[in-house]
């Protein structure tokens, strides 16, 4: 009797055991099926934010080599029918927008392929005007900083016209260091109010664009160059070696028209009196009685938690061209009145603490 008892066990040990290698599960999916499985998030908000299919075929054909094995592994051994998808933040991330390459790899998109970068760029516009404004009033925990450059390679003097001579090298490095240090360390100065850490709850009227104002951002579709959207997804293999999205998160770019109206409708523009008097700090060496300023592709660049619509950092930076007159003084009054210009970057970030994200 116990010899066909165990002839029965063992007959069902090993039809059970022909059954798990002949099923479609594996033995690692039955041991770990009580494994805690990586939970799937979706974005609140569908943007209809674009993403584009390259195959390996198509993208061998533009790109070197390196750029290749940065977005394929092993891409020596691939079949031309392989497939990446990328999304509008991928392909400024990996081919600087506006660059030959960037321009090569768009032109393998067809018109309608490329018009899904603009169609949804009225809803995704109100999003961030809602979502910063948001902000603003639900007053958050933020940290906020202020930032000043100069491009030292765009400063050129000319006189009556013409380009000045090389002895003006010598000015433009004073220009550059007391402009940029001058006004730089206005800018970064705590007592300023320009950089800082606030508490949950502090009113941001002062602290956030649009200054003394109670809204961040007033911009409709009439200010706007450009608005870019895309959702970038942090995955986790699940039992089944598949990628679970387990956090999403949203980058908006926006590109202003260089007007000043349109400027002024989401960056706070400064007064002269405080660039001039910083300006007047080199008065041992040149003297600067006004200013113009040019506006020229002034950007906007915010993340959001997808999932949860909070956002989390905002990036203001207001590209202007500076031209004036510089009289030389001191040491360099030899230099006479001269016709200066030069680019500079004003920038201002925001990076958002929100309780709920802390969770």
């Amino acid at each position: 009797m116990q010899t066909k008892v165990k002839k029965i066990i063992s007959a069902v040990l090993l039809i059970s055991m022909l059954t798990v290698m002949f099923s479609s599960c594996s033995v690692d999916k039955i041991l770990n099926k009580n494994v805690e499985q990586p939970v799937a998030v979706k974005v609140k908000t569908d943007l209809k934010d674009a993403v584009f299919t390259f195959t390996y075929g198509e993208l061998k054909g533009v790109l070197p080599q390196d750029k290749l094995g940065a977005l394929f592994e092993e891409y020596d051994k691939l079949e031309d029918d392989i497939t990446i998808d990328m999304t509008y933040n991928d392909l400024s991330n990996n081919f600087e927008e506006g660059s030959d390459l960037f321009n090569s790899v768009m032109a393998l998109l067809s018109e309608k392929e490329k018009a899904q970068l603009t169609n949804n760029a009225e809803d995704v516009l109100n999003y961030f005007v809602e979502k910063i404004n948001g902000a603003k009033e639900d007053k958050p925990i933020v940290e906020y900083n202020e930032s000043f450059w100069t491009d030292s390679d765009s400063i050129e003097f000319t006189q009556n016209g013409k380009p000045s001579d090389e002895k003006i090298k010598t000015a433009a490095k004073y220009f550059d260091y007391f402009v940029t240090k001058g006004v730089g360390d206005y800018l970064s100065n705590g007592d300023n109010g320009k950089t800082g850490v606030t508490e949950e709850g502090t009113d941001l009227t002062d602290i956030m664009y649009l200054y003394g104002e109670s809204k961040a951002c007033k911009l409709t579709m009439d200010n706007v160059v450009s608005v870019f959207s895309s959702v970038n997804y942090d995955t986790v293999k699940n039992s089944d070696d598949e990628d679970v999205p387990t956090a999403a998160t949203r980058i908006v770019k926006i590109v202003l028209k260089d007007d000043e109206a349109s400027v002024k409708n989401a960056f706070s523009l400064r007064g002269k009196e405080d660039i001039l008097k910083e300006m007047k700090k080199g008065s041992d060496y040149f003297t600067v009685d006004d200013y113009n300023v040019g506006f020229n592709t002034c950007t906007i660049v915010a993340t959001f938690n997808a999932v949860t619509d909070n956002i989390l950092t905002v990036r203001y930076e207001k590209n202007m061209k500076i031209s004036t007159v510089v009289n030389g003084a001191g040491s360099l009054e030899y230099l006479g009145s001269q016709d200066l210009s030069f680019n500079c970057t004003d920038c201002v970030e925001y990076h958002f603490g929100w309780e709920a994200e802390a969770k």
